[in-house]
């Protein structure tokens, strides 16, 4: 539970360092005061039983001649002589219990004779009277008041309270100006610049987090484009290492192809070069038939020539008339055969020429196949080899996206947390603006308005 009450909680700062300030003094010079009021009245303790002593001594010597002759009325003048001083209330001269010399005063404080004790709260100083020869002859006792002792001390009391009030209060004056000069005034001006600078800070931690969020939303973006981009491109390095396969594979087809043509070629080498020898057999067939055709016209001529003769002969020549009739049939069914073979060998070559020369274009088209695929056979190496060099500098390039997409996704947690430092930054400004409210508060009330007619300007992010 607090002890003080609410006026002073409620209070500036500086009234409460005044208040404390006073209290301070008030409690160091008040030790000083109780320490001094104690030192000063040991010491006149000590001064007044010094004095007691100095009494009764004195007292002793003098009333040992008087008291060894038992001239008692010289004593009572000798007491009464000591008792001028105020503060001995009453003086006894003893022989063992017995008074026989009593003085005290009376309510008027004069000087009167008693045989009895004196009652109070009284100093009591005794000296035994004692002779040359070591003959005590009795004992002086002397009763002191502390009452001057004490009127003495209060005086000093009341002097110094004075003392201290009027001292008290300058130096409160001294430091209380000094205080509001060297602390209040610095203070509040550093107070002023920390309110400053914590809206500033507190607006700027607004827009970094403001930015930071939106960094680790785009960053967050950037990364699922990121992973997208990369599934792309190893779908896509995937299709051109499979084209790359089968741009291999179309170049062994295309290499057993060329093979398959050049093989082919040689066939048709090998057939051009038969259908010529076949060409030239059917010419060497047809100079035959022609040969067989003269022959056969030869043997015509002959089977005419020998029928005339067989003619002319008679009778003796009809049987080789018969026979070179005969042989003229043969020869002129040998020369139509004849005529029919050359026709039909002459178609026949005629034919073979013409499938020569279709040979020949033939060959010449299979020839520019070749060179056509060949090409392509070039072509589709290069394209193998160009889209195996692609699938490689892919895959490159997806392990560099990849290390991208980790930065990125590192970018990302990085701004994340900066966000949430930020806002965790600005929730502490927003602490330290309320405490640093609360000081200029306390420092001086119209600083507290200020601050607090700020604060409400001050818009919330």
């Amino acid at each position: 539970m607090n002890r003080f009450p609410i006026h002073f909680r409620s209070a500036g700062i500086q009234v409460k360092l005044n208040l404390i300030l006073l209290a301070t003094l008030t409690a160091v010079l008040g030790i000083f005061f109780l320490f001094y009021y104690a030192k000063t009245k040991a010491g006149m303790e000590t001064e007044f039983r010094h004095q007691a002593a100095f009494f009764a001594e004195n007292l002793s010597a003098g009333i040992e001649m008087p008291l060894w002759e038992m001239r008692y009325s010289i004593v009572e003048k000798i007491i009464d002589s000591a008792m001028l001083e105020k503060q001995i209330i009453a003086v006894f001269v003893k022989n063992g219990d017995s008074i026989l010399v009593g003085k005290t005063r009376d309510k008027n404080r004069n000087t009167v004779k008693t045989g009895k004790e004196v009652s109070g709260s009284y100093y009591r100083e005794s000296k035994d009277v004692v002779t040359d020869n070591n003959e005590n002859l009795g004992t002086v006792e002397i009763l002191l008041t502390r009452e001057f002792m004490q009127k003495e001390l209060d005086h000093s009391i009341v002097t110094l309270f004075a003392t201290g009030i009027i001292a008290n209060a300058c130096l409160f004056l001294i430091m209380s100006l000094s205080i509001k000069k060297w602390i209040i005034f610095p203070v509040r001006h550093i107070i002023s610049g920390i309110i400053r600078g914590t809206e500033q800070i507190f607006y700027s931690s607004g827009q970094v987090a403001s930015a930071s969020q939106s960094l680790a939303e785009r960053n967050a973006e950037q990364a699922a484009a990121g992973g997208e981009i990369s599934a792309n491109l190893e779908e896509t390095a995937r299709v051109v290492r499979q084209n790359a396969e089968h741009a291999m594979q179309t170049d062994a087809f295309m290499k057993a192809l060329v093979n398959t043509i050049d093989k082919a070629l040689g066939s048709m080498n090998s057939l051009k070069d038969s259908m010529e020898n076949i060409s030239s057999a059917g010419e060497e067939t047809s100079g035959l038939v022609k040969t067989i055709d003269e022959i056969a016209f030869r043997t015509n001529l002959l089977a005419l020539n020998a029928a005339i003769e067989a003619a002319g002969a008679g009778d003796s020549g009809g049987g080789f008339a018969v026979v070179a009739d005969e042989v003229r049939n043969l020869a002129m069914q040998s020369a139509g055969t004849a005529r029919n073979a050359g026709e039909l060998i002459e178609d026949s070559l005629q034919k073979i020429q013409k499938h020569a020369e279709i040979l020949a274009e033939t060959a010449e088209d299979f020839m520019e196949t070749a060179d056509s695929v060949h090409k392509v056979e070039k072509r589709i190496l290069r394209i193998a080899e160009n889209s195996e060099d692609h699938a490689m500098r892919i895959i490159q390039l997806d392990s560099a996206l990849k290390e991208m997409d980790k930065i990125t996704q590192s970018n990302a947690a990085s701004a994340e947390q900066t966000a949430s430092a930020s806002e965790e930054m600005k929730a502490q400004i927003g602490k330290i603006k309320k405490h640093v409210g609360t000081l200029a508060a306390l420092i001086r009330k119209n600083t507290a308005t200020a601050v607090h007619g700020k604060q409400k300007q001050t818009p919330d992010f």
